[in-house]
């Protein structure tokens, strides 16, 4: 299991000489090249989009990744601090990918580079490549058939959508609703008035409302994964067990073997 932290530019700025942290910018390429803290690496989220989770979906899915690690030059005991653009959910889902896929330390920039007030640079840096030996945590990912099983089980299911995609309003797939007794969760709750990760006292309490004890493990999904990614990160943070169901609606809402509960009861 990973190590969840955040990190204040004043925390990295003391430490980024003492400590062998690899930075990585989670924004997209343009922007990395107007401008990133120093030494940062790029990676884009957007390449870990994963639609269905039948075995061979995985399988693609967990390649990607060992070669994404790889080519970030990581190991499994690398300290890695992740920087958005603020505290968003490419950022998040970045970071449950890499735990997922065998990191044992994962720190976020808490508000991303809207909080950094040092300069930033337009080279990068250099650094060599490995070969990531993928090591797939599976507590931290629910397949369609986990999220079934959950289903069945009364087991703690929550929905990180809007209200409007939870009350089946709409839906980025075929069919709107939601998965059979996933509770809704307010994901603006997360981040306080500032952008910065929520207290952790707080997610707590919301979990508790949701019926989720502090032994039990969440699903959690959104419309493609990566809301669900960053409650994923906030609950992890909170000292609460959770997996992201990452195909979550695009896969949940465009199948008709899946129940759905179409209306606000």
């Amino acid at each position: 299991m990973a190590i969840f932290e955040l990190l204040t530019p004043q925390r990295l700025e003391q430490t980024s000489g003492a400590e062998e942290r690899v930075l990585i910018d989670t924004r997209p390429s343009a922007d990395y090249w107007q401008g990133h803290i120093a030494g940062a690496r790029h990676f884009d989220p957007a390449l870990l989009s994963i639609t269905r989770t039948d075995a061979a979906s995985l399988a693609r899915f967990h390649a990607l990744l060992a070669w994404a690690l790889s080519t970030l030059g990581l190991t499994p005991a690398s300290k890695v601090v992740l920087i958005g653009a603020q505290n968003d959910a490419p950022t998040a889902k970045a970071a449950w990918a890499l735990a997922y896929g065998g990191l044992r330390h994962v720190a976020l920039l808490d508000g991303g580079l809207a909080a950094w007030g040092a300069p930033l640079v337009s080279e990068a840096s250099r650094w060599a490549a490995t070969n990531f030996a993928l090591n797939p945590e599976p507590a931290y990912l629910a397949t369609a058939d986990d999220v079934l099983a959950a289903v069945e089980n009364g087991d703690i299911i929550l929905d990180a959508r809007s209200r409007e995609e939870f009350d089946g309003l709409r839906s980025n797939a075929g069919r709107k609703g939601r998965v059979p007794d996933a509770k809704f969760w307010d994901n603006s709750h997360e981040l306080d008035a500032g952008g910065r990760y929520a207290a952790p006292a707080g997610i707590r309490e919301q979990t508790a409302r949701a019926g989720a004890g502090p032994d039990a493990t969440a699903i959690v999904y959104c419309g493609g994964g990566g809301r669900a990614a960053r409650t994923f990160v906030a609950l992890q943070l909170a000292g609460q067990a959770a997996a992201v169901y990452p195909a979550s609606w695009l896969e949940w809402g465009a199948d008709p073997r899946f129940p759905i509960q179409a209306a606000q009861p």
